[in-house]
């Protein structure tokens, strides 16, 4: 099943969506209770500029008298005066006519007849008129006053108010996205310090600049120690293990070579051949194991080598026809000779002690590199052992259990990997797969070693 993330915001993008939010929550409702408060004040103002001049029209317009006994002829009820600017005579003059009546076609503004009645103000905004009414001595004297400006002042702030809360939003979301960006560069210089860092370089990071990050940082530092302190312990063991195998092949060849060379003599009496025989081929194989530990302890402690271009079907050539049947397919790889001998001998080993019949060395092309197999024609490999055929001391046979150990460490310093398969047709195969010649360093990417059936 494969696994599946979820796509996170960084934290860069987290604080700026924040900052986007808390902007608007501020400037948004700012802007409507400014828009809201400029018309209030406007209509406000330009109600107490009509109501003081009602006075002046009434003690100073005759007329008026004259419109309220015409309402009270034609019918009686209030009257409403509407005091238009002039069309005759000197411009700014106003000339009163009714516009309204409670009755008819024309009705008052509701509300209006309830107010006069009760001998109260009215004021009330209809479209873009605003009406005001106050009560007199003849019944009523209203004033309408044109305030398309008024009207259309929630509407002009509001475009006025767009273009600067944009404006400003856009220099509060840059002043904030550079302050954001300088308070997050010590966060980036500390991720981008432990990128350029070697695995192997475990020395505790600077203390750095934000206080929030400190905490972690030394969390970090701590836990780099402890890692260098337990790397510094298994390098000493390693070296210590690697000393142990180095002395102990060392101590242990002289007297076998001395115990080979009396056997050897000693087998020459008639009567005692076949015990010491047995004998003889115990202190081989002791000594071929004790050559397959200080082979494996030198590999390991081994780098990786470039080696230099080989041809490897001219190199496997040497060995027929003792050795290998046939040599099938051609192949260029990069390898340091030494040990591409000791890998193909160790794989000759194996085939012909524990395969028998022919043995054949078959070259493939894969990918950037070749594939050297080693086939033979035995019984093939037990299933339990197929999968740990690398493994050191794996035996299935009289062997050591080291041969193929050591073909692994080969490949492993060279950049390459193993593999072990059992043949459909029968018998089985072990290869070594190596880079092409030229190609340069490779990481493969399907490990060190594998095996299939």
């Amino acid at each position: 099943m494969a696994l599946t993330t979820k796509p996170y915001l960084s934290l860069r993008a987290r604080l700026f969506l924040w900052l986007l939010i808390a902007l608007s929550l501020l400037l948004v409702p700012l802007g409507v209770l400014t828009v809201r408060e400029a018309q209030r004040a406007a209509q406000a103002g330009l109600e107490r500029a009509a109501l003081s001049g009602l006075g002046v029209l009434v003690a100073e317009n005759a007329g008026v008298r004259e419109l309220f006994s015409l309402v009270q002829r034609f019918g009686g009820g209030v009257g409403y005066v509407v005091w238009l600017p002039g069309r005759r005579g000197a411009p700014g003059l106003l000339e009163p006519r009714i516009s309204w009546t409670d009755r008819g076609e024309y009705r008052l503004p509701e509300g209006l007849i309830e107010a006069l009645a009760e001998g109260q103000s009215y004021r009330h905004l209809i479209g873009d008129t605003l009406w005001l009414a106050l009560p007199t001595e003849a019944g009523g004297i209203g004033l309408g006053v044109r305030v398309s400006e008024v009207a259309a002042l929630p509407s002009r702030l509001f475009q006025l108010y767009t273009g600067l809360g944009v404006g400003l939003l856009v220099l509060a979301w840059s002043v904030g996205a550079w302050g954001l960006s300088r308070s997050l560069r010590p966060t980036l210089e500390m991720s981008e310090e432990l990128s350029r860092r070697n695995p192997d370089f475990l020395e505790p990071l600077s203390e750095p600049r934000l206080a929030e990050l400190r905490p972690a940082v030394a969390s970090l530092n701590r836990l780099m120690d402890e890692l260098s302190r337990a790397f510094a312990r298994l390098k000493a063991q390693e070296k210590s293990a690697k000393r142990f195998a180095y002395g102990a092949s060392h101590e242990l060849r002289n007297p076998l070579a001395a115990l080979k060379g009396y056997l050897e003599v000693l087998a020459r009496r008639p009567g005692e051949r076949r015990a010491i025989e047995g004998a003889l081929r115990e202190a081989q194989r002791m000594e071929g194991l004790l050559e397959g530990l200080l082979t494996l302890a030198r590999l390991e402690g081994r780098g990786r080598v470039e080696g230099t271009p080989q041809d490897l079907a001219a190199f496997l050539r040497a060995y027929v026809p003792e050795r290998l049947s046939e040599v099938i397919g051609e192949a260029q790889v990069q390898a340091e000779p030494t040990l591409l001998t000791l890998a193909v001998e160790n794989l000759l080993k194996n085939a012909h002690r524990h395969g028998g019949g022919r043995v054949r060395a078959r070259l493939e092309p894969d990918g950037p590199g070749f594939w050297l197999w080693i086939e033979d024609q035995g019984p093939g490999f037990a299933p339990e052992i197929l999968p740990r055929a690398f493994e050191p001391f794996i035996k299935f046979g009289d062997g050591t259990g080291l041969g193929l150990a050591i073909v692994a460490a080969v490949a492993r310093v060279h950049g390459g990997r193993v593999e072990a398969q059992n043949l459909a047709e029968g018998g089985a195969r072990v290869g070594i797969w190596l880079i092409g010649a030229g190609l340069g360093a490779h990481s493969p990417a399907e490990g060190l070693s594998s095996a299939k059936r």
